[in-house]
């Protein structure tokens, strides 16, 4: 998918004045990642909160920031929303490069219908509701779909390496790695109290950058007030 733009300007509010900030209009930024210096910067909030139901984690975003020649190529890392309002309290976007693969979690959904289900007999367990791909960054699929048509009896199993992948998106996880699973009623209802999800990962350059913390400390979660207005 193409990606976005997001054009911003320079922040000199931090800290606690960025409570202000947000109350007059525009919600504070931070990019970062290999390759350049942190940012940090601002944009009208109604554009920052209609970008990012677009572009979720899995589109890329073009920064274009006010005064400066060229776009910075970058994915949404993490969001930091009120607790109470649902407030947009700041963004963390990670700087990365057209030409370098990254690993990043897609949502896996599941189509088409299952005969094993049909008489009530059995139901459909969603497993691996999040796959790892390794893609370049304009590559990235917004999800994975995962058809069920094939799982005919009780038992029958779709895994990873049964997926129909785009061209040059590969799968991180293992390809034995169960999917879906038909399994009789109480056997799924059992599976789904006792089993539990994974936490995804972050985003993961080709280089083994994950995880990395924004400069100045910004808040990635808020919890009553973000902890955001403490740092940049």
């Amino acid at each position: 998918m193409p990606a976005l733009s997001l054009e911003t300007t320079p922040r000199t509010s931090l800290g606690r004045k960025n409570k202000a900030l947000r109350r007059s209009g525009l919600t504070p930024l931070h990019l970062y990642g290999p390759g350049g210096d942190p940012l940090i910067l601002q944009a009208p909030s109604p554009i920052v909160r209609k970008l990012l139901v677009t572009a979720g984690k899995t589109t890329a975003v073009n920064i274009v920031v006010e005064g400066t020649d060229g776009e910075e190529l970058s994915f949404v890392r993490d969001v930091a929303v009120h607790p109470v309002t649902g407030e947009i309290q700041h963004v963390d976007f990670l700087r990365i490069h057209a030409d370098r693969k990254v690993q990043i979690p897609v949502e896996v959904s599941l189509i088409g219908e299952a005969p094993a289900i049909r008489g009530g007999a059995a139901q459909i367990n969603h497993v691996t509701r999040s796959l790892t791909v390794l893609a370049f960054p304009l590559s990235v699929p917004s999800g994975i779909e995962a058809d069920i048509t094939g799982l005919e009896e009780v038992g029958d199993v779709l895994r990873v390496s049964d997926l129909i992948l785009p061209d040059d998106v590969e799968a991180v996880n293992h390809p034995d790695d169960v999917v879906a699973r038909a399994q009789k009623q109480r056997e799924a209802e059992v599976f789904e109290v006792v089993g539990g999800e994974a936490d995804e990962e972050g985003i993961e350059g080709e280089e083994g950058v994950e995880g990395e913390e924004g400069a100045e400390g910004e808040a990635t979660t808020a919890e009553g007030e973000s902890s955001s207005d403490d740092s940049a």
